[in-house]
């Protein structure tokens, strides 16, 4: 298992339009249909993109200040919004307002979604962009080459990567989901005395699904899970997991078959998680070693 504390991760300003920066908190498998990224995102200025969308599914939870996600639509602090992959959203436009640059926050976690084509990781994606900037630029969600050709930027990335055309699979939701987690009722477990969780959704045939646990102080949580993979982040509170330490934004990482032991020494909320093994792909577009193109 992995346990990162976030104080222990760079900043990274990865974002084509330069108005956010990002801490990978915790990555998968490049060449894996089931790659992921766990991050901490930070807005440093006016924030405005396109509508668009992408070949992989994402979750987003703003821990400080709401996140316009298009079309009249607000994803408010401590709501938990689903994106599906396929489903466009925006456009985009987030003034700072009364924010000071930095102050703004959320968690996003972006994975290959159910049809199986994979996602591509920040390592690949930030070399991917450097070689395509020798022919064109990056401008919002398009890349523009120098010989007037336009494409979608994930488009031209993805290509660049695969050697192959992006495909783009018909989204099981036509809009994000939103959550709001205050309307939902915290339900003991009787068996683990001191903890309370809120079952928040589970989502496509794959049954990924997240949730918010809270350890009351002292309470202790093992997990052990059998056959999916458990990302956590916390949300608050201070604790222990197998003895090392647990602190806002520390982030875990629980694969089948490992253990974990999470003890509380002030309550403890955690943002979890759940995403089942890809059972069978469909494309033939699946993530494969990269090779410069």
């Amino acid at each position: 298992m992995k346990i990162v504390s976030s104080d222990a991760v760079a900043w990274q300003h990865d974002h084509p339009t330069g108005s956010l920066a990002f801490k990978y908190l915790l990555t998968g498998d490049e060449t894996a249909a089931d790659n992921f990224v766990l991050m901490l995102a930070r807005q440093d200025k006016h924030f405005t993109t396109k509508r668009h969308r992408h070949n992989f599914d994402q979750f987003r939870y703003p821990v400080r200040g709401d996140m316009n996600v298009g079309q009249g639509i607000k994803l408010r602090e401590g709501q938990l919004g689903y994106f599906t992959e396929g489903a466009p959203y925006g456009p985009q436009d987030d003034p700072l307002d009364d924010a000071q640059p930095g102050e703004r926050l959320h968690l996003t976690l972006q994975f290959g979604g159910s049809t199986g084509y994979g996602y591509l990781g920040p390592d690949r994606l930030r070399l991917c962009r450097d070689e395509l900037r020798r022919d064109g630029e990056f401008t919002d969600v398009l890349y523009r080459r120098h010989d007037g050709k336009t494409l979608g930027g994930l488009d031209a990335v993805w290509q660049h990567a695969f050697g192959a055309k992006l495909e783009y699979p018909r989204p099981r939701y036509a809009d994000p989901i939103i959550m709001d987690p205050q309307s939902f009722r915290w339900i003991s477990d009787p068996e683990r005395p001191g903890l309370e969780r809120k079952h928040l959704g589970a989502f496509t045939e794959r049954g990924t699904w997240a949730e918010i646990a809270l350890l009351k102080s002292g309470a202790r949580w093992n997990l052990q899970p059998r056959n999916t993979r458990l990302l956590g982040v916390v949300l608050s509170g201070a604790g222990e997991c197998n003895d090392q330490p647990l602190s806002r934004f520390s982030a875990l990482q629980i694969d089948p078959g490992e253990q974990a032991a999470i003890t509380s020494d002030t309550q403890l909320e955690l943002l979890i998680f759940g995403l089942p093994p890809i059972k069978s792909i469909a494309s033939t577009s699946q993530p494969r070693e990269f090779q410069h193109a």
